[in-house]
């Protein structure tokens, strides 16, 4: 039998793992923007570039302007898979460097969405959406990296979060719609509280919970389709709106040894953050040729970016501490004050085409450019990012439903896209970064398949 001042084997083993996960909700990293943010929503929207607040058409409506849900008055049902690869590189003037940097993840997602227009009092000028947007691996990611490893602000965990849009447009007239909606996300809130008897090596009280509840971002938009006469093409102008979305979290962790020893460990972070965005865009489509061009201006107001670092508070106390005099030079506040990041609003202009040179067989072709929001990361932490140049292909085809005996078409959509991340060398001053200068830059391939039902 083992002394009671040794922990047996399986209890040590018990004690580590619990506290391992204890420490695993007490560390988190920054989570930025997300899949639909960086590359787009479907694979027609990604191959045009993203330029879709005038000319987006189904669930991806939602994203890019609700007001569009109503244009095509038919029923729709959509499901798209989609896939990222970053070539992403890091190079550090000093090898070896510590912390080590950190690459973003390949990423498989799947994305669904469905439209339902309303027959009847409202003939069709009344519609419904919803879309989902779900990682295939997990449904929510935030992992553990240190502030000051260099890693890339924008794409390190983007697609790891779990969206929900909905939303409804009506049109007051033929040539006016009208949209808004609610992108979902979720709190994370919780904590835990432990009993611990040293000597024994048990737990005499367990407590761990953790909460998730929806936190809301609206998004509005209104689509403009004014008359051009007979043979003048259509002209589609939107405006949208979309609101700052985030998960904030604070997780409190309580250990006590009765009431000779406490361990409090509180540990807070807001991450997945997405800025308040404004855009503007123009569609202008002609019959002859079938051809759609779409230019887009999208103003995001990064300068509101929060402080993205953990936030941790450890406080060691009890009648035993108190009796050393420790009870206040033990403890611990990592986090404050808050991060200034010094981010500034960015300008992103877009601009895409499709043709459609015979029957249901669509080419597509975009290109935007987006600034980067982020200054030289000469400071203590390393949250890096790039201009980035985009350029995008894809192709779509259409088929007609021999299920329905009435006109259907169902629609298969392929694109590709590259995102150019020019190298950006930051100079840092060895005495505050012991890993010195550092360059950064690369490439981020995304492709995306999408089937759609309309009906």
């Amino acid at each position: 039998m083992p002394r009671r001042s040794e922990l047996p084997s399986v209890s040590r083993t018990r004690l580590a793992a619990t506290l391992l996960s204890v420490c695993a909700l007490a560390t988190a990293a920054p989570v930025r923007a997300g899949s639909y943010d960086i590359f787009g929503v479907t694979a027609r929207d990604i191959g045009m570039g993203g330029a879709m607040t005038a000319a987006a058409l189904g669930y991806s409506a939602l994203f890019y302007n609700p007001a569009a849900l109503t244009h095509e008055r038919q029923h729709s049902l959509g499901l798209g898979l989609s896939l990222s690869v970053p070539l992403l590189e890091i190079e550090r003037a000093a090898p070896g460097a510590t912390p080590a940097a950190v690459h973003p993840d390949t990423h498989l997602g799947l994305s669904f969405g469905w439209v339902k227009p309303f027959g009847g009092i409202f003939d069709n000028r009344l519609a419904l959406g919803v879309a989902i947007s779900l990682p295939i691996e997990r449904l929510l990611r935030v992992q553990g990296v240190d502030p000051a490893a260099p890693q890339f602000y924008l794409y390190q965990n983007l697609q790891d979060k779990l969206l929900i849009h909905l939303g409804v447009a009506g049109d007051p007239t033929e040539w006016l719609s009208i949209g808004a909606g609610l992108q979902i996300l979720a709190d994370l809130d919780g904590g835990a509280t432990l009993d611990l008897d040293i000597l024994a090596g048990t737990f005499d009280r367990r407590s761990v919970g953790v909460t998730l509840q929806p936190t809301l971002a609206p998004f509005a938009g209104i689509h403009i389709r004014p008359p051009l006469g007979a043979g003048g093409g259509q002209l589609k102008l939107g405006l949208a709106y979309r609101g700052s979305s985030s998960l904030s979290f604070d997780l409190p962790v309580r250990v006590a040894e009765g009431e000779a020893l406490s361990l409090e460990i509180d540990v807070a972070q807001t991450v997945l953050w997405t800025p308040h965005t404004l855009a503007l865009g123009l569609a202008y489509t002609l019959d002859s040729p079938a051809l759609t061009v779409a230019f887009d201006l999208t103003w995001a107001f990064w300068s509101a970016a929060p402080d993205p670092s953990p936030r941790l508070a450890v406080d060691l106390g009890g009648r035993l501490v108190s009796a050393l005099g420790l009870d206040q030079a033990l403890d611990l506040s990592v986090g404050a004050p808050p991060l200034e990041l010094g981010f500034v609003d960015t300008l992103t202009a877009r601009v895409g085409a499709e043709w459609t040179p015979v029957g249901l067989f669509t080419v597509r072709a975009g290109y935007f450019f987006r600034p980067t929001p982020a200054p030289p990361a000469t400071g203590s932490s390393a949250y890096l990012d790039n201009d980035a140049h985009v350029v995008s292909l894809g192709f779509g085809v259409g088929f007609d439903d021999p299920l329905q005996d009435r006109r259907a078409v169902v629609e298969l959509d392929l694109a590709v896209q590259a995102t150019i991340l020019p190298r950006r060398t930051v100079y840092r001053a060895a005495r505050d970064n012991p890993g010195g200068d550092l360059s950064h830059g690369g490439v981020v391939l995304h492709t995306s398949a999408n089937v759609t039902h309309r009906f």
